[in-house]
């Protein structure tokens, strides 16, 4: 094809994209104006993908027919874009109903299932129950190597991930033997901890939930995450995790119910460059800090890790 053939290509996925995740958004949502116009202003891929982080967010999931059907993870790919509707990071659009997430180990740098293993266990399982979309890191977000405007993306779709885990139905299969891997600590506390009706524990995820639960009890989350060597590939993500996890964990003990410390992470998730978020709560007002540390509620001070700030850095 001529370049201006596959520019063409691209530009018709893109619409396709486009006209595709409207017609799904319309078959739940009334009011979806704000979105839309979002949405549709976007001329390109590339122009959706450079937003400023004062855009609203918008998600790739791969649809449920993409994800049955292929032999190993797709990576996210320019020239997939059929795979996918884009769902708006905004509370309402993603739900357990709908959609799943995806917790998974990379057992390869350059591909996290090369065989499939993992990957048809997951098939079956979700094969028999009823969804629409499901979002995998390895799938729905651009990975290395990445140009400028995949890597504002990727920082946006990382900053905001714990909205789809909050969100989504939780989907996992790890490796028998147990390997201290940050993420996945991660993403089981964002869910675990968020959620007031309780939690499947298996054999594959059990150690992660007892490192959590120790966590709670008053182990602190950086002593747990020495104690039993967890790790992540990039030094970045292991600032940004165990930030997080401080935060959450410290929600959890000074005794702030679920629905609060939903709203406390929605705040976090949908406002990035918000420095200072003030709520009510049944503890009283609540004063959260990110880039400070520091946690008050009903007037008693309390300190985590600060949030890095990313707003405007590229990863």
């Amino acid at each position: 094809m001529t370049s201006s053939e596959i520019d063409s290509s691209r530009r018709a996925a893109w619409e396709s994209l486009i006209h595709r995740s409207l017609d799904e958004w319309g078959s739940q949502f009334h009011d979806r104006r704000l979105e839309k116009e979002f949405i549709e202003s976007f001329t390109s891929l590339e122009d959706f993908l450079g937003q400023p982080p004062e855009i609203p967010m918008f998600w790739f999931f791969q649809r449920r027919d993409a994800f049955l059907s292929q032999q190993t993870m797709t990576k996210w790919s320019r020239d997939r874009l059929a795979d996918y509707v884009l769902l708006p990071a905004t509370p309402g659009y993603v739900t357990r109903t709908q959609c799943f997430f995806l917790s998974h180990f990379w057992h390869s740098p350059t591909h996290p299932d090369p065989e499939g293993q993992n990957l048809r266990l997951c098939q079956a399982e979700l094969g028999v129950q009823s969804w629409s979309y499901i979002w995998v890191d390895w799938s729905c977000i651009p990975q290395s190597p990445r140009d400028e405007v995949e890597d504002k993306y990727f920082t946006r779709g990382l900053q905001t991930m714990a909205g789809i885990i909050r969100n989504s139905g939780f989907m996992w299969y790890y490796p028998a033997t147990f390997q201290p891997r940050l993420w996945i600590l991660w993403e089981t506390a964002e869910y675990l901890l968020t959620h007031a009706d309780g939690y499947e524990v298996t054999e594959d995820n059990r150690p992660f939930v007892e490192h959590i639960r120790e966590m709670l009890r008053g182990g602190g989350v950086l002593p747990i995450l020495e104690k039993y060597g967890y790790f992540c590939t990039y030094a970045r993500d292991r600032e940004f995790l165990t930030a997080w996890l401080d935060a959450l964990v410290l929600f959890k003990t000074v005794g702030l119910p679920t629905d609060d410390i939903r709203r406390l992470q929605d705040q976090i998730t949908w406002f990035p460059s918000v420095q200072v978020m003030i709520m009510n709560s049944v503890r009283g007002p609540i004063r959260l800090e990110r880039y400070e540390g520091t946690l008050i509620v009903g007037g008693r001070s309390y300190t985590f890790k600060p949030f890095p700030s990313w707003v405007g850095t590229p990863i």
